[in-house]
């Protein structure tokens, strides 16, 4: 089973980019094994298991203009936002929480309280059943708005281009699965 940990970020083709995606699954305790059968298609995403370095990556890129996405497992954010001195960076557009499907009306509450106090940043409740899918989905769209960033016809665009196509025809195969899943 390929979890967060198969995930390796090309910082050769991605790093220099005027959009960052960022995981962020600190686990203090028992770890939540979360499946992500594609994850050694996401190259795309920078993981991190320390919410400190986390943080510190998203301020050094403020500087730097660079608009970030978010994912985080929901106990990191509750941390990150319940710190009333915490701040969400311009930078930091978009979040989205990840947590398990039980969790999500709690989460959404929570989320609700600290999302005022950030104009800035947009949210979106994910469970952790359809990360995988949720994060390819943002990949494909992702991979396509960095397009633009390369030199046309470079090496680095085709091997981008050669990425977004993987996740594509992994999307397809959700979708056809989905489409012939009898059970409803």
């Amino acid at each position: 089973m390929q979890t967060f940990d198969d995930i390796t970020f090309n910082g050769n083709l991605y790093t220099t980019r005027s959009s960052l995606a960022l995981l962020l699954y600190e686990q203090n305790g028992v770890a939540m094994a979360i499946p992500l059968p594609n994850a050694n298609l996401m190259s795309f995403i920078r993981v991190f298991g320390n919410a400190r370095q986390c943080r510190d990556h998203i301020e050094t890129n403020r500087n730097r203009r660079k608009m970030i996405t978010l994912f985080a497992y929901d106990k990191n954010m509750q941390e990150w936002l319940g710190n009333n001195d915490a701040d969400i960076p311009p930078n930091l557009q978009e979040i989205k929480i990840f947590c398990g499907a039980d969790d999500q009306p709690f989460v959404a509450r929570w989320a609700r309280r600290h999302i005022r106090r950030f104009q800035n940043a947009t949210f979106e409740i994910i469970s952790c059943d359809r990360l995988n899918h949720e994060l390819l989905l943002f990949g494909v769209n992702f991979l396509r708005k960095l397009h633009s960033d390369f030199r046309p016809r470079s090496r680095l665009q085709r091997r981008s281009y050669h990425n977004y196509k993987k996740i594509c025809h992994a999307l397809a195969n959700y979708f056809w699965h989905e489409a012939n899943n009898e059970n409803v």
